[in-house]
């Protein structure tokens, strides 16, 4: 990332879509809402996919998504390895269609390898440096995600991304509460963040928000300090499949693991009323 992001906090990127990839997102469709993880080494083809992502298309897709799917990993794959990287936290979330998402919810994502901030939303007790800075231990500052069908993340526009995130600060400083993140879905820090994108909503309705076209995904910062102010776009018209990447060095992620109690490296997913779930002991 040494040549991108010196001047602003998102870019968007062409990972190069087949002409013929309009007729398979046209024949593709969300069966339930549902999601598909994986966390470890860079999956280098087909062959190298884990075979839970197969079960999970079954239970949640109507069609395979590997056509859609490929290119953009095949590209993310040489991003990441360029930037000197092996390892990603790999999501892919799939959401029929709802009026869930019709108010923008900005928000900047959290630090994900920071030993010394934990992120979240709680009364923060920051440690500082002798310069009177945070310090934050971590290799890795940005992430990719993109979307194989259906509306693209909303981006504040880059020229009003500094005032989004101050504004931003001062919301989460205003509205922030005292307590321990027992889990890896706090429930004081999700009421909390509920409060903040309500008043964010208002607060940045005068800024313009841009979106990555088809065949596009997006680079951004993370943290409170350099992270780029995005939200996930209406989602009423039709369905969507999210693919959400954090890369990493091997520790990071296996400590992120570790940290809530799941087994490095691995995959899983989860869809209602489908009670299976799949791990990778080896890879």
């Amino acid at each position: 990332m040494k040549d991108r992001l010196k001047t602003t906090s998102f870019e968007f990127l062409n990972y190069g879509l087949p002409e013929h990839s309009s007729e398979a997102s046209h024949d593709l469709s969300v069966k339930k809402d549902a999601f598909w993880s994986y966390c470890g080494p860079l999956l280098s083809g087909s062959d190298d996919l884990p075979s839970s992502l197969h079960d999970w298309t079954d239970a949640a897709l109507s069609s395979s998504l590997l056509p859609l799917l490929l290119p953009f990993l095949k590209f993310a794959n040489d991003f990441i390895t360029r930037n000197g990287l092996d390892h990603y936290w790999l999501t892919i979330r799939a959401t029929k269609a709802t009026t869930e998402f019709n108010k923008p919810r900005w928000h900047t994502d959290d630090m994900f390898f920071s030993r010394s901030f934990n992120g979240g939303l709680r009364a923060p007790s920051l440690r500082k440096s002798k310069e009177g800075e945070r310090k934050l231990d971590l290799e890795t500052d940005w992430k990719l995600c993109t979307t194989l069908l259906g509306p693209a993340t909303m981006f504040i526009g880059a020229e009003y991304q500094e005032a989004a995130r101050e504004t931003s600060r001062e919301t989460k400083r205003a509205l922030a509460t005292d307590h321990t993140c027992t889990s890896i879905r706090c429930v004081g820090c999700a009421a909390t963040a509920d409060a903040v994108r309500d008043r964010l909503t208002t607060e940045l309705a005068p800024f313009d928000s841009v979106q990555a076209a088809p065949g596009e995904c997006s680079v951004f910062r993370i943290g409170q300090e350099r992270g780029a102010v995005h939200s996930e776009p209406c989602m009423s018209r039709g369905d969507r499949i999210f693919i959400n990447v954090v890369p990493g060095k091997r520790d990071e992620l296996a400590g992120l693991m570790t940290k809530w109690g799941m087994a490095f490296p691995r995959s899983w997913w989860i869809a209602p009323n489908v009670l299976r779930g799949h791990e990778i002991a080896d890879i």
